[in-house]
């Protein structure tokens, strides 16, 4: 799935959760949100480019990393009175995983394995940035990947986001 599209699926997925209602007052889980939704693609594309030898989703698309950063933000989160905020990074940070499972049904090379890095490591992965702008063309999944991002940009102007921008 396209970097951007994340925040997108994870926006919508939060706006579904809540019923539709965003709390204006408070930025933080949304942010905090967006943040768990791009980590995985933050970490892992210029990791593989570093390092060829991995994977482009390889560390932080491991349900083993995952787990570890989650449970860790849900502790820091709570024990800061931020639940919420905690909640919100988790359900970034899931829907991250799960839209990249998305790809295993339009894409024929693509696999699950990457889940489970590094326990299983040979799969199918983005090697070098050509291979990455090459995913950018018009096909019916990039479409729909475009008609889901500008669905969710919609949304969020629609509930008065970003402020900072109106202010």
């Amino acid at each position: 799935m396209l970097f951007w599209v994340h925040a997108a699926v994870a926006y919508l997925v939060y706006r579904g959760i809540s019923g539709g209602s965003t709390d204006r007052s408070d930025d933080a889980p949304i942010i905090a949100l967006f943040g768990g939704a791009l980590l995985p693609d933050i970490v892992d594309k210029p990791l593989a480019f570093v390092l060829p030898s991995l994977p482009s989703r390889s560390v932080a698309h491991s349900v083993f990393t995952a787990a570890l950063v989650v449970l860790i933000v849900l502790y820091v989160t709570k024990h800061r009175d931020q639940w919420e905020v905690g909640a919100a990074y988790a359900l970034g940070y899931g829907s991250h995983l799960a839209a990249d499972l998305i790809d295993y049904l339009f894409v024929p090379e693509e696999t699950l394995l990457f889940l489970f890095w590094p326990v299983v490591t040979d799969y199918h992965h983005v090697e070098t940035i050509g291979d990455l702008l090459a995913l950018v063309r018009p096909t019916p999944y990039v479409v729909g990947q475009t008609i889901v991002t500008l669905l969710a940009v919609a949304l969020w102007f629609g509930a008065g986001k970003p402020d900072t921008f109106t202010e």
